[in-house]
């Protein structure tokens, strides 16, 4: 048990140290006329309330800076958006944001996604309040939420390693000093109906916010059924003005039918045809089933007006039994493939994250600084069983599999006009490998500095420099014995930046960035499905311009430049690491209340993604799969105040341009464009505030290919119309 916690005593003690370390400059801060500084804190719940812009950010070294000022491309969702739109997933919220596909899977059950063609890791690139890893393998929840953060491009330095597609951050509720009480209920056409009801207020020094969710799922596609539930505590004690201690706990449960994708191959030609989009080839029993549980801790404690301690703790916990199916080998031409399902239960994946760090503000001489100062581990299990094949064609038993589901025994099954299966439960039981039983290690000490001057806010120029030490990890069990060490590194990663700022109004940035990441797994698909391979480092240089010509309304532009290890399915079926992937692009946003009855969320995205200096020379030049060359989307809301009081039209615009299915960009699903049309209705009865919400999604009925990668492809859901019907009691 000692030697199992000994890195939080580690890091207590490096608390201790920080601590002591900030005392002494705090105490000669106060000794002469830098005894005015202090350190600002941002609360979420400070931020803009009803409206599509956000002042803050609150993910990374820049938590709590003003978006103007960080030196980054950031897109916040925040919760009226949400509301507005009311979404229901990541996807549902980041497809606001350009450049954020959906890949491989089909986006029913959880949203694996990418950004900028980048994958973001669903170990590590996912966090809850700015801090704990979450694992998203599961549909994350927004009820809870007030907003979604994509803090795009390389995160080493405050969160080690991590892909340099961005890091997304989930903000929750806070309690509020007023009691809240609201209870809503939402659906769709298509029969899915849950409740929620979110509860809280402060009492004393103890503030308390709960959420619980409970209903069915359904998108409108064909053999498809599930149910999720969801709670929430949002726990906060202030024994003191200078003393604050969180706990967040939420658990998450949800058990779906995972629809059949089709895989193609290098060699097919064509591409499938866009049918209906209700079509699914597979069985209902077809099921993923997840439970999630993520507990994250926090302790401020602001010793002087301008320094402050935080510990931070948490674990997140996932298991989960999958039946992942596709039509391999699909012929687009008769629309039929071999149906093939691999059942895999018992799969676990945990993190466990701890956090110290100092932040304070001092001044020398002209320059003011703001200093943070940390240390942090996070240790990541996964453990993840091979796929018990159960339907296909390897041996009699999936072939007779097959013939029970009302296939013949050559498991053929069409994808354009499938024959109905009845539902079916396969054991996905499997003897333990300890050999798929595989943890990182990532440790890290870094420290950042903002140093600004000029100007009458001392603020015309900032100079930001930064630097992580990782001692980094990747081991594997052993039947017998300890673990092996399976890669192991010490990088150091540096940041520099340079921010101008002639007015309050407008800034002009420059940043260099070394990032460091994990390999995520394998895909199902390659020969050595679910392997890991060694981390890598990227490179990333980023320079912008963000102007708010009024207060509420936030224009940026941005030109990044990322290059990073390149990893794909070779000629052989192997997942390797072979040469270098290079992004460059530019990206637009225009955010905010353009009057004070409208407001107007926008974005786009232009980029360039290549592979280069393989050892296949035919990859060279390619673009990088499931990459478009353009993306953007518009969307607002306006408010008819001047007609009825309450009364809100909200629409919307998402195109995505054609994307590679595979690195041999053998073939390209097409560009499309879906718009949405929705609206709102604020009324009372008898005293209690009521808001009626209806939003239709892909009004058109566009027809189109959802995801792809690896040579997998999934179509998109069907057009949905979705409704909501809240009551805020207090």
């Amino acid at each position: 048990m000692a030697t199992k916690w000994k890195w939080i005593a580690g890091l207590g003690v490096s608390g201790i140290a920080m601590a002591a370390a900030g005392q002494a400059m705090a105490q000669q801060a106060e000794s002469g006329a830098q005894s005015g500084l202090v350190l600002e804190e941002i609360v979420v719940t400070a931020d803009r309330q009803d409206s599509y812009s956000a002042d803050f950010v609150q993910a990374g070294s820049f938590r709590g800076a003003r978006q103007i000022d960080t030196p980054l491309t950031v897109s916040v969702i925040p919760e009226q958006v949400l509301k507005s739109q009311q979404a229901q997933s990541i996807l549902d919220a980041l497809r606001n944001s350009p450049g954020v596909t959906s890949s491989q899977t089909s986006p029913t059950v959880y949203n694996n996604l990418s950004i900028r063609g980048i994958p973001v890791e669903n170990r590590g690139n996912y966090r809850l309040n700015g801090s704990l890893p979450i694992v998203n393998l599961i549909d994350l929840p927004l009820e809870n939420k007030v907003r979604v953060e994509a803090l795009k491009g390389a995160s080493a330095l405050y969160y080690g390693f991590t892909t340099p597609s961005g890091i997304i951050n989930l903000t929750t509720k806070r309690p509020t000093l007023d009691p809240v009480f609201s209870v809503a209920v939402n659906g769709n056409d298509h029969g899915q109906v849950q409740g929620h009801i979110d509860a809280g207020g402060t009492w004393g020094i103890l503030g308390v916010r709960g959420n619980l969710v409970y209903g069915t799922v359904d998108s409108g596609i064909d053999n498809t059924w599930g149910r999720r539930s969801f709670q929430s505590g949002a726990f906060q004690l202030t024994p003191s003005d200078n003393l604050r201690i969180n706990l967040d706990v939420e658990h998450i449960s949800k058990e779906v039918t995972e629809p059949t994708v089709l895989q193609l191959t290098t060699a097919t030609t064509a591409l499938p045809r866009l049918t209906s989009a209700s079509n699914n080839p597979g069985s209902k029993g077809f099921m993923n089933k997840a439970d999630a549980t993520n507990v994250l801790g926090r302790v401020a404690w602001k010793f002087t007006p301008a320094w402050e301690i935080v510990a931070e703790g948490g674990i997140s916990y996932l298991e989960r039994d999958r039946r992942f199916s596709s039509l391999s080998a699909f012929d687009p031409v008769t629309g039929k493939g071999r149906l093939t399902m691999g059942a895999a239960d018992g799969q676990l994946y945990r993190n466990k994250n701890g956090r110290i760090e100092l932040a304070g503000t001092f001044a020398t001489g002209p320059v003011i600084h703001e200093l943070l100062v940390g240390a942090s581990k996070n240790i990541r299990r996964q453990y993840s069983p091979l796929s018990n094949a159960s339907v296909g064609t390897n041996n009699p038993t999936t072939r007779a599999n097959c013939v029970a589901l009302g296939l013949a025994s050559d498991c053929l099954q069409s994808a354009y006009d499938p024959i109905d299966l009845p539902d079916i439960r396969y054991d996905g039981t499997t003897p333990y490998n300890p050999a798929r039983d595989t943890s990182i290690e990532d440790t890290g000490f870094y420290a950042f500095d903002r140093m600004r001057f000029g100007g009458p806010n001392d603020d015309l120029i900032s100079v930001l420099v930064g630097a992580r030490k990782s001692i980094y990890k990747e081991k594997r069990k052993n039947a017998v014995g300890p673990s092996t060490e399976t890669f192991s590194d010490k990088p150091l990663a540096l940041s520099g930046g340079l921010v101008v700022k002639p007015q309050e109004w407008i800034s002009a940035y420059a940043t260099y960035i070394e990032g460091l990441e994990s390999t995520p797994g394998a895909p199902l698909t390659a020969n050595n499905a679910g392997e890991i391979l060694p981390a890598s480092n990227s490179k990333q240089y980023e320079g912008g311009i963000k102007v708010e010509p009024k207060k509420g309304l936030l224009f940026t532009a941005a030109y990044f430049d990322i290059t990073r290890q390149l990893t794909y399915l070779n000629s052989a079926n192997f997942f390797v690491q072979d040469g270098r992937a290079t992004y460059r692009g530019l990206e637009l946003s225009l955010t905010g209340e353009v009057t004070p009855d409208l407001s107007l969320y926008g974005s786009a995205l232009f980029l360039r993604a290549k592979q280069g200096e393989t050892a296949d020379t035919a990859l060279i030049g390619n673009r990088i799969e499931n990459t478009a060359k353009s993306q953007w989307s518009v969307s607002g809301e306006y408010r008819l105040t001047q007609l009825v009081e309450g009364l809100a039209i909200n629409a919307g615009a998402y195109y995505t341009g054609a994307r590679a299915i595979n690195p041999q960009n053998t073939l390209f699903v097409p560009g499309y464009t879906l718009f949405d049309l929705g609206g709102s209705y604020a009324f009372e009865i008898g005293g209690v505030g009521m808001t009626a919400r209806v939003n239709a999604q892909n009004i058109t009925g566009k027809k189109y290919f959802a995801s792809t990668s690896s040579n997998y492809i999934a179509f998109g859901a069907p057009s949905v119309i979705k409704f909501s019907l809240t009551a805020n009691i207090f």
